[in-house]
């Protein structure tokens, strides 16, 4: 079997998503799907089931505010790299790196919500698709297989992800995963530390190297953030539930 083969099928076992048939899915699912194995290559999920349904229940408690009929699968990838991807389609994976910065589940839920705004508006969905029209009209295509056509489609959301997406698309993905979370009761205040975690970053630690040069700095969108209004949404009455604190506590020591 091989490794592309093998990451699909862990992605299958460990997310709970069954295989679904060629005429089944869409474009945009297999793209989706041939990106999350790519990533999957390079880095393996976390072998360890109680923790990924945990993201996965935090991650459908944001995507459910987001307007969009995906079937969403969130994993956690096992790599000191602070980042996380979101493919086509509904897949979201995220480094152990990343979360173990994190300090509430308030603040794993904006990451989350972030990611899902990404999928949810397109954004990398639309950039591979604009690079396929131009690869057809550069060579004169009149048409290619659909087995060709999403491999070409996968390589690209890869270089995307390489290289990220426009300063615009960050943005608008932090505001609305703010406005996701703050629906699903979590406070968006927390969006506030994360960018200050990640901030401590910049420039002393190469693990969050891809991250800073993907992304627009965090002090820039912590500033955009609130010019879109972040303080005027609503916040939590009172303190997170004692046995929230806690699930999350356990989630992070068995990251």
């Amino acid at each position: 079997m091989t490794g592309s083969r093998i990451a699909r099928a862990a992605l299958a076992l460990v997310l709970g998503a069954a295989a679904l048939g060629a005429s089944a899915q869409s474009d945009e699912e297999k793209v989706g799907k041939a990106a999350a194995a790519q990533v999957l290559g390079a880095a393996p999920l976390l072998p360890a089931p109680e923790l990924q349904r945990y993201l996965n229940l935090v991650g459908q408690s944001v995507a459910q505010f987001s307007g969009a009929n995906y079937k969403w699968r969130f994993g956690i990838v096992r790599s000191d790299a602070v980042n996380a991807f979101a493919m086509p389609g509904g897949y979201i994976l995220v480094s152990s790196g990343l979360l173990k910065l994190l300090s509430s589940e308030d603040e794993l839920a904006f990451v989350l919500a972030h990611e899902v705004a990404h999928v949810s508006r397109r954004h990398h969905y639309q950039v591979v698709l604009r690079q396929r029209l131009a690869d057809q009209a550069a060579k004169g295509l009149q048409a290619v297989s659909q087995d060709n056509d999403t491999a070409k489609l996968a390589q690209a959301s890869g270089q995307i992800y390489a290289r990220g997406l426009d300063k615009g698309a960050e943005f608008e993905s932090d505001r609305l995963g703010t406005e996701y979370m703050a629906r699903a009761g979590y406070d968006p205040a927390a969006v506030l530390g994360v960018l200050e975690a990640l901030q401590r970053f910049k420039g002393e630690d190469p693990r969050a190297a891809l991250l800073f040069s993907t992304h627009p700095s965090a002090s820039d969108r912590m500033e955009a953030l609130m010019q879109s209004g972040i303080d005027r949404l609503p916040r939590p009455a009172a303190a997170a539930a004692p046995a929230r604190v806690n699930r999350f506590r356990v989630f992070q020591q068995g990251l």
